[in-house]
């Protein structure tokens, strides 16, 4: 694949270690790595290498107080390390509402990462 030819879209903030932020995926819950409002990123272990890019899946988002279940597409599967994966997922079905909250959710952390000390 030729270099000019990967276009990011999208670009998630890191939201990893907030408790702020979780989702499960079919019921299982998955550590959350990355965030933005077209879709999210999560870290798999090599068990969880059950997926493939392509697939919709389920989830169930939860940001703060909000709980929104989505239909998750899984764009890609990059290694992290031996035994661990980053998986990106476009959310399908969000609707604005769901969308304007994800965004002040998302404008927050940036305040936050950019805020003069």
């Amino acid at each position: 694949m030729d270099l000019h030819e990967i276009k990011r879209n999208y670009f998630r903030i890191s939201v990893k270690g907030s408790d702020a932020v979780s989702v499960k995926i079919n019921n299982i819950p998955y550590e959350v790595i990355g965030l933005n409002d077209g879709g999210i990123g999560i870290r798999l272990s090599s068990e969880d290498i059950l997926v493939s890019v392509g697939d919709e899946l389920p989830l169930e988002l939860t940001i703060k107080d909000m709980v929104q279940s989505l239909l998750g597409k899984v764009v890609h599967i990059t290694p992290l390390g031996p035994k661990e994966f980053l998986c990106g997922m476009e959310f399908l079905n969000m609707d604005n509402k769901t969308k304007a909250k994800v965004m002040e959710f998302l404008e927050l952390c940036r305040e936050n990462i950019f805020k003069e000390e």
